[in-house]
């Protein structure tokens, strides 16, 4: 028996719970306020004073601007066109180059054999005695040859083949009966023949 009360209460009591939560009316949607006639959408807020010095500018008027004026230039016709002169052509020629040919420098030439002695007997006499000179007859192969007071001959033994035979040169200085040897041998082409003789017997002695 209480079991059935106490379901017939909790069904009472749900009953009662389901009305409470259906039983209110829904609440009508919400709508803007109605507009105030001359206001715009959205509030310009509240007008601040300008600063000094500045002024609120001018509108323009509804009727647009007047109508303006374009100046007038005075008319230039164009000038005419004056082709340049001509100018004549101008050949130039160019400077002719020469080749200037340096001279041959001139050689040296030999001295050419005596014409006033001394004579062949007269060399070989001065070379007796003389050291590195063969004690045995000798004869002139060559010569003699002279320019101004020297004199050049190139002696041998005598009787022998010249292709074979040792040839001896001799350089000498002074007159034809008075010679003095300044070099005899094979090779006579000394200091003092390169410093003192003249051109053609340096020719003849050290070949230059």
């Amino acid at each position: 028996m209480l079991r059935i009360v106490c379901r017939r209460f909790l069904a009472l009591a749900g009953l009662v719970t389901l009305l409470a939560a259906c039983g209110e009316p829904p609440a009508p949607p919400l709508t803007a306020p109605p507009d105030v006639p001359g206001s715009a959408g959205v509030s310009a807020g509240p007008a601040y004073p300008l600063p000094s010095g500045i002024t609120a500018p001018v509108p323009l008027p509804t009727g647009g601007l007047p109508p303006g004026s374009v100046p007038t230039l005075p008319y230039a016709p164009p000038a005419t066109y004056v082709p340049p002169a001509t100018l004549p052509l101008v050949t130039t020629t160019p400077p002719r180059t020469t080749t200037t040919t340096a001279a041959p420098t001139p050689t040296t030439s030999p001295a050419a054999k005596c014409r006033s002695g001394p004579t062949p007997a007269q060399v070989v006499a001065v070379l007796k005695g003389l050291p590195g000179i063969p004690d045995r007859k000798l004869a002139v192969a060559d010569g003699p040859f002279c320019s101004g007071s020297w004199q050049f001959a190139r002696v041998q033994i005598a009787g022998e083949d010249p292709k074979k035979a040792e040839q001896l040169f001799v350089v000498t200085t002074g007159t034809p009966t008075a010679l003095k040897v300044i070099e005899a041998g094979t090779d006579v082409c000394s200091v003092e023949v390169q410093t003192k003789a003249p051109a053609g017997i340096r020719v003849r002695a050290c070949g230059a």
